[in-house]
């Protein structure tokens, strides 16, 4: 009888250190789930637009174009004579002036327009100003032109990687307009004067 006693009682204790086991497993905390990360953002896309500008007193001339890279190409010297290129890249060049610009002989009234080149033969360039903005760079509507002025053409020894147009006020009245591009260097000569107030 002793011994079934003894038995009974090593059973309970047994079955209650079991269940104290079981509770203690039961009451550990569960690992939390990791936090969901927010996706990176992507990095903001590089403009591809750049602007030139200068000022002559009050009046001021700025330039929007696309700038496009050589990446082992020449593109002004692969040029064939007559053909017309946007000056830059995406949406066509353009330029805003409070002043009218003379050019030599050719006066471009204050305003804006559209800029392009053309290649007439050789080393000989032109720059091309259209009425028509806010176009597409290939849709050039050459029946919209309002004047050409030639380019004059000179090397640089170290090669400009981006396309890059510049505006330079040499004085209150003068100024250059210059692109550059691998080492190919245009520029135009200019003069400035007052519009015509209305």
């Amino acid at each position: 009888m002793k011994l079934f006693f003894r038995l009974m009682r090593a059973g309970l204790l047994s079955m209650a250190m079991l269940t104290l086991i079981m509770c203690s497993k039961s009451e550990q905390p569960q690992a939390e789930p990791a936090a969901e990360q927010p996706a990176a953002e992507a990095p903001a896309e590089e403009s591809n637009r750049g602007t030139a500008s200068a000022t002559f007193g009050a009046m001021a001339v700025s330039i929007d174009y696309g700038r496009p890279q050589l990446q082992g190409r020449d593109m002004l010297a692969q040029a064939t004579d007559g053909m017309v290129w946007r000056m830059g890249m995406n949406e066509a060049t353009e330029i805003k002036t409070d002043a009218n610009l003379h050019f030599g002989e050719t006066v471009i009234p204050a305003g804006s327009y559209s800029l392009w080149m053309k290649k007439v033969a050789g080393d000989n360039w032109e720059l091309i100003f259209n009425k028509k903005t806010g176009i597409w760079g290939h849709e050039y509507p050459a029946a919209d032109d309002l004047a050409a002025v030639p380019l004059t053409m000179s090397t640089t020894p170290e090669s400009v990687e981006t396309f890059t147009v510049e505006l330079a006020a040499n004085s209150e009245t003068e100024g250059t307009l210059t692109a550059k591009w691998g080492t190919s260097v245009l520029s135009a000569n200019f003069e400035v004067s007052a519009a015509a107030e209305n």
